[in-house]
């Protein structure tokens, strides 16, 4: 089933449904992949790999979950959402994957995906925004913290077999290092920090960088607030790279929860 949003916003699909933990699997100390199954898995038949979705959290282990009639903005008690990435969606064999950075119970989705078993409910929903996940160039680089690891690896499969570039991604330590898809000429780089938020390495990595003269480049950023704020600044200084040439986002802000900073960051990134 696809269901159509209504609230004034043209033709955006909206796909939503309930679905159970098929697996649940420990990649790194800090990174949890859950495998998601169940009927409504059909209603996100259009769904686009790489994109945002917005999970529904239960209240505890006994509150079914409740997906809201009318999307987030609607009427009614709110429900606990949060961000995360498309990982993979495979509707031949019933699974949704969604990953999560373990930073331990103090944030709600990351104490979901610890205690998470087979069989636990979470709520999905997304939007058929049918935007281009790459732009096209002869070079490209990538920067993200461990949140953005989702959507990197999604985009580093997704480049063809000859593209050139770098993909810049800082994790918590050198255990926290995955074997990731990725052309031979794309080079990866990380980077650890056992403080995200407090520091970031990846504005000095990215005061580093080199483009190729004379070649088409472009850059994607996903990190938290205050190093975004860094790496779009460098980027415009440093490199006198123009707005179709890069693609910047903060996923989150040090010592604030979703609902938090959610306004803080999205007046910097119609700034940005």
């Amino acid at each position: 089933m696809r269901i159509r949003n209504h609230s004034g916003r043209g033709g955006i699909q909206m796909m939503k449904g309930i679905l159970t933990v098929k697996e649940k699997i420990q990649l790194t100390p800090h990174y949890i992949r859950v495998v998601l199954e169940g009927d409504n898995l059909a209603n996100f038949s259009i769904a686009q790999i790489g994109d945002n979705n917005k999970i529904i959290l239960p209240k505890d282990k006994n509150s079914p979950i409740v997906l809201p009639e009318k999307g987030l903005a609607g009427s009614g008690e709110k429900p606990i959402v949060r961000t995360y990435t498309l990982r993979a969606l495979d509707l031949e064999k019933g699974e949704m994957t969604i990953d999560f950075v373990a930073h331990g119970d103090e944030g709600l989705a990351s104490k979901w995906a610890l205690q998470a078993e087979v069989g636990d409910e979470l709520g999905v929903l997304m939007k058929d925004k049918g935007k281009q996940l790459i732009q096209p160039a002869d070079y490209v680089v990538f920067i993200g913290d461990h949140t953005a690891l989702p959507v990197i690896s999604v985009m580093l499969e997704q480049l063809p077999s000859n593209a050139k570039g770098k993909a810049i991604i800082e994790v918590f330590s050198e255990e926290d290092v995955l074997d990731l898809t990725k052309p031979d000429g794309v080079e990866l780089v990380w980077v650890f920090n056992d403080e995200p938020g407090k520091t970031s390495a990846l504005p000095h990595q990215v005061a580093q960088l080199e483009f190729p003269k004379d070649q088409s480049r472009f850059v994607f950023s996903a990190t938290e607030y205050a190093a975004s704020k860094f790496i779009v600044n460098m980027l415009r200084d440093n490199f006198n790279l123009i707005s179709n040439e890069f693609r910047t986002t903060s996923y989150w802000k040090y010592g604030q929860d979703e609902e938090d900073s959610r306004q803080t960051r999205s007046e910097a990134a119609h700034r940005g």
